[in-house]
Formats: C-alpha cells, sequence, structure tokens
C-alpha cells in the first residue's frame, strides 16, 4: 500500500470535521504565535535597558512578558481540550465506521478472524490514531506557525540569519517526510501480532474451565508465550528502526542548530545586530530546536498511527462475499420456503467438503419444521444460508416465492429471527437483555410478551424482576433461562419466519417445558424451522425433516412419519421409548445419545 494512501485516508477523515477543523486551527494559530512574544520582548528588554529606559518602561515590558506567560498556559489548556474533543470525535466515528462494517462482513469472514483481533483492530488501531491526532497533529501544527513566525521575524531582522534559517527548516522537514514511513510496516506487524496474541488470550478465557477441569492449563500459558514472544520480536524490529529515525533526524537538528548559533556569533562580533537581538536570535534558535525536537521524538507515535491506518484501510477493504443489491420484498404475513437442488461448501476448508448436498425442500407459508440429524449433518448450515449469513454453491433458494438473492437484505433480516443454542447477553438488567436496549419498548409490552408465552411465573422467581442485573455474559442465569430471554426478544420483534437453533437443549425438565410452552407459541401463526436434538421439541410441529449428510433423509408430515414404523422418526420415537423406558424417565428428555444410537439417526 502506498503511504500517501493511510495519510490521505486520514487527511479525508479529519477535514469531515470542517466546523471544529477550522476552530482548531484558529486556536492553534494564536497558540503557535504566543511563543514567538517572549524572546522578543526579552530582546527589547536588553536593548532598553542597555540604552538606559526608565524603570516605568522595563517594568511594563516584564509585565507584558508575564501576562504573556499566563495567555501561553491558558492557550496549552483550551489547545489540549480542543484536541482532545476534535480526536475522540474522528476516531469515535472511525470506530463505528468499523464496527458497522465488521458486522456486515459475511460468516466466512468471522470463521476466520478471532474476535481478539477484532477488538484489536476497531480499539487499539483506532487510539493509536487518536492518540497521533491529539498530541502530534495538533504539536506539528502549532510548532508550524512558530516556525513560520519566526523565519518572518529573523528575516526581518537579519536576511543572512533568515536565509540559513530558510536552508535548515528545509533540509530538517525534507529529512523528517523521507523518513516518515521508515517503520510503517514494523509498526503495522506489531499491532498484527498484538491482535493475535489478544485472539489467543479471548480463545483461552472463553475455555478456562474446560481447561482447568481437563488438565490443559499448560498448553494455554505455552500458546500465550509464544504469541508474546511474536508481539516481543515484531517490538524490537519497529524499535531499531524507530532509533534509525531518530538518529538520523536528531543529527540533522543538531548539525543545523549549531551552523545557525555560528552564524549569530559571527554578526554579533562584527557589529551586525545589536545584543538584544544577538539574545532573539539565540533563543529562537532554541525554539527552533525544540519543535524539531519534538517531531523526532514523536516518530513512534507517527509509526504506530501509520501502521494503525494502514490496517484500518485493510479491514475497510474487506468485502463481504454476501451480494446486497438485492431491493425486492415479499408480501407481508408468514413466508414460504423453498430449497431448489441446493449445495453448499465452506471454502475456507480445503478441501471443501459439501455440508448441503443437491438439497430439496418445500415449506408452505405458517407450517413449523422439525429439523432432526446426526451432528455435522447439515442442520445449522440450512438455517445459515436460509437467513443468508453465506450464500449457497449452487441451486437456488425462495422465500415467499422470490430468490433469496433478489431480497433486500435489511428487509430480509427484519422479517426473520433465529435463537441459537448459545445466547449472547449482556451485562445489564432483564429488562435491557429482553428489549436489546430498545427504549421503545416500554415495560407493560414487556410483560404482554411474557405472559403470552407464559413467562410470568419464571420472571416473578428472579430477585428484582425486570430490574435484576446481569453479570458479563449473562451471569445469574442459566442456560436454559437464557434461552427463555431469546425467545422473548423474538416475540417482541414478531418475525414471520423463525428459525431455532437447538433452542432446548442444555436445560432442565422444568425448564424445557416452559421453553417448549414458548416455542410452541412463537410458532403459531409464522413459518418455523426448528432444528433440535430432543424430540420433546419437534413433536408438536407439522413436518418432519431428516437430514443425513447435507441430504434430504426423510421429510413428511409429523403424523403420517410418527404412524409409519418404516420411518427414521418413528424408530427414533421407538428407541427412545425404550432407552427412557429402562430408565425410568419421561419423553421430555430424549436427546441425542438416543438418536445418534438409531440407525442413521439424528444427534
Amino acid at each position: 500500500m502506498e503511504g500517501s494512501s493511510h495519510w490521505g485516508a486520514l487527511a479525508r477523515l479529519i477535514a469531515s470535521h470542517r466546523g471544529r477543523t477550522a476552530v482548531m486551527g484558529a486556536v492553534l494559530a494564536v497558540a503557535g504565535a504566543l511563543p514567538l512574544a517572549g524572546p522578543l520582548l526579552i530582546a527589547r528588554f536588553v536593548d532598553e535597558a542597555a540604552d538606559g529606559a526608565t524603570d516605568r518602561t522595563l517594568f511594563t515590558i516584564a509585565g507584558l512578558y508575564v501576562a504573556m506567560g499566563v495567555g501561553r498556559q491558558l492557550m496549552a489548556v483550551v489547545v489540549a481540550w480542543s484536541a482532545a474533543d476534535l480526536a475522540w470525535r474522528v476516531t469515535n466515528e472511525l470506530r463505528s465506521t468499523l464496527a458497522r462494517h465488521v458486522l456486515g462482513l459475511d460468516l466466512s469472514f468471522h470463521r476466520a478472524t478471532s474476535p481478539g483481533e477484532l477488538v484489536s483492530r476497531v480499539d487499539h488501531d483506532v487510539t493509536a490514531l487518536s492518540e497521533f491526532v491529539s498530541n502530534f497533529v495538533v504539536k506539528a501544527l502549532a510548532e508550524l506557525v512558530t516556525l513560520i513566525g519566526m523565519l518572518v521575524i529573523v528575516t526581518a531582522e537579519d536576511w543572512r540569519i533568515g536565509l540559513g534559517l530558510a536552508i535548515y527548516l528545509a533540509v530538517a522537514v525534507a529529512t523528517v517526510f523521507a523518513v516518515r514511513d521508515l517503520a510503517v510496516d514494523e509498526a503495522a506487524g506489531e499491532q498484527a501480532a498484538t491482535g493475535r496474541m489478544l485472539g489467543e488470550v479471548e480463545e483461552r478465557l472463553n475455555g478456562a474451565d474446560d481447561l482447568r477441569s481437563n488438565g490443559g492449563g499448560s498448553h494455554a500459558v505455552a500458546r500465550f508465550q509464544v504469541a508474546s514472544a511474536r508481539v516481543l520480536r515484531s517490538t524490537v524490529l519497529r524499535e531499531k528502526q524507530a532509533v534509525v529515525l531518530w538518529m538520523i533526524s536528531n543529527g540533522v537538528f543538531v548539525v543545523g542548530g549549531l551552523a545557525i548559533l555560528a552564524l549569530d556569533a559571527a554578526l554579533l562580533r562584527n557589529g551586525t545586530i545589536t545584543l538584544g537581538t544577538a539574545y532573539l536570535l539565540f533563543q529562537y534558535t532554541q525554539l527552533l530546536r525544540e519543535p524539531l525536537g519534538q517531531l523526532a521524538d514523536e516518530m513512534e507515535r507517527v509509526q504506530r498511527a501509520a501502521g494503525g491506518m494502514v490496517r484500518t484501510l485493510q479491514l475497510l477493504g474487506e468485502r463481504s462475499a454476501i451480494d446486497t443489491s438485492g431491493t425486492a420484498r415479499p408480501e407481508a404475513g408468514a413466508l414460504s420456503v423453498d430449497f431448489d437442488d441446493v449445495s453448499f461448501a465452506y471454502d475456507d476448508e480445503d478441501p471443501p467438503v459439501p455440508v448441503l448436498d443437491h438439497l430439496d425442500l418445500r415449506l408452505d407459508a405458517g407450517r413449523s419444521l422439525g429439523v432432526l440429524g446426526r451432528t455435522g449433518s447439515g442442520k445449522t448450515t440450512l438455517s445459515r444460508v436460509l437467513l443468508r449469513l453465506v450464500d449457497v454453491t449452487d441451486g437456488e433458494i425462495r422465500l415467499g416465492g422470490l430468490p433469496l438473492r433478489s431480497l433486500d437484505l435489511e428487509h430480509l433480516r427484519s422479517r426473520t429471527g433465529v435463537v441459537s443454542q448459545d445466547v449472547h447477553l449482556f451485562a445489564a438488567s432483564i429488562r435491557d437483555n429482553l428489549r436489546l436496549f430498545d427504549e421503545t419498548i416500554d415495560d407493560a409490552a414487556l410483560h404482554d410478551a411474557l405472559a403470552e408465552l407464559q413467562l410470568t411465573d419464571w420472571l416473578a422467581r428472579l430477585p428484582e424482576g425486570l430490574d435484576t442485573v446481569l453479570g458479563p455474559g449473562g451471569e445469574g442465569l442459566s442456560a436454559g433461562e437464557s434461552q427463555l430471554v431469546a425467545l422473548t426478544r423474538l416475540f417482541l420483534r414478531s418475525p414471520d419466519l423463525v428459525v431455532l437453533d437447538e433452542a432446548s437443549s442444555r436445560v432442565d425438565p422444568e425448564t424445557e417445558r416452559a421453553v417448549i410452552g414458548a416455542i410452541d407459541r412463537l410458532t403459531r401463526d409464522r413459518t418455523a424451522i426448528v432444528i433440535a436434538h430432543r424430540l420433546s421439541t419437534v413433536e408438536r410441529l407439522d413436518e418432519i425433516l431428516v437430514l443425513d449428510r447435507g441430504r434430504v433423509a426423510e421429510h413428511g408430515p409429523t403424523a403420517e412419519l410418527r404412524a409409519d414404523p418404516d420411518s427414521r422418526y418413528s424408530q427414533y420415537l421407538a428407541l427412545g421409548s425404550a432407552v427412557l423406558d429402562d430408565a425410568g424417565l419421561d419423553d421430555a428428555s430424549v436427546d441425542a445419545a438416543a438418536l445418534d444410537a438409531g440407525s442413521g439417526g439424528a444427534s
């Protein structure tokens, strides 16, 4: 990627806030001009004192100098506040853009990218940009004003020193620009290694219980050490380049500063300039070294920002494999579902193995379908292609009679709803988790939905009802109660197509009855596809589909398949009853083990 692309992108990002940028420019102009006043006042004081000026004149100059010092401190506060405000507005907008972009990417991207790495890109890289804008850019612009003003004043005092200063500045600035991208690749590599390390940490923390209980702690620590070593190596490479950059920049500044001081001393000996002017030039030379020295010292921040912008542009350059150009919208009401010779394979597998294999399926609007099958038979993938989280490899899916690819994707999302086995809850109240922070949904609507799903008793058992606050990840609710929250969320949205993927798994018998009751109400008067391991979850549905290696092994009305002793579904029921009779349990506990034990059965 060309260096100009990431700097140009950052400049366009800042320029989009024209009003605040203009105010910031005016503040920086004043802040940059104030440092010039101090040496001018002292030079005037020296010359006036040498000429025998009155005490009043000298006190006046001293008073102005003190006032200027106070003004500089006040302006420093204004600059810091304005810079932080502009930087956070610019970068928070970028964070929002990145978050929306990442959410719009297809499943294949998220399968290949860990959440930890995405956090690194969306937050850490953008934070580097924020620090760059609020510190380096602001300092550089203020110091640019100082340097230009200094050049004008020095040239007015003596054109020879002004010419020497101009040459020095030109060489110094050219050097800085020549080496500004010296360590960008190393900085980007360091941030990428940090992102991968965060991904490792996130994955191991999510599996902390399994690692502890199965003795995998040493493996997790070893993997973390390997990831940390990669970060260390990339940091050392970046630091080496940063040292080279610092040496080059400071070498130019020191040589140029000495040359200007030598010229200043020669002019003073010749009587060309006064003592006050000599002091002025000396102070300006010192003042000159400060901004240029800071410029060199801040180059590490520049490299981090450049690396962050490179990675940000790379992320924004990722494109979803899902075509979002569709505009069609099905008619209102329950949606029919058609799979016409549909095949699908994940392209990130080598070689790609068909998960759905020439699948044909018809589900009329308003009907409910239970999907059974062994683990790996394609049940979850069926829901993913239907919701367009991924696009089919071959064949066509129609929803409401319209090709799925032709539908407006946002409209499709509003007409469909899904509850998966792993429900995500937030560290917030039950109220906010039920309505997903949509404040337009009032408590009355929540109570009505819970009553409709017969979950009022469940709500009454919570310590503070709707005000009960959950911990991170839904801490405080069981897996089954989390499913109840997810089902209520879906009911509040009232979608026309419902997909429930293992919504009754991992629940105790009592909670299961509540979950099944909620599912019965949720699937009423709308098209529903229920993927399940438990037979009790699907026995009330209109139709049953059994998948085997991505193909339709059996499909038909539930009552007919139950009555046919040769059907797989009937065999599952018989097998489940036999197993449960021996265990002294009821039908509600038929699970994956019983189904997998059947001939070609589901799990």
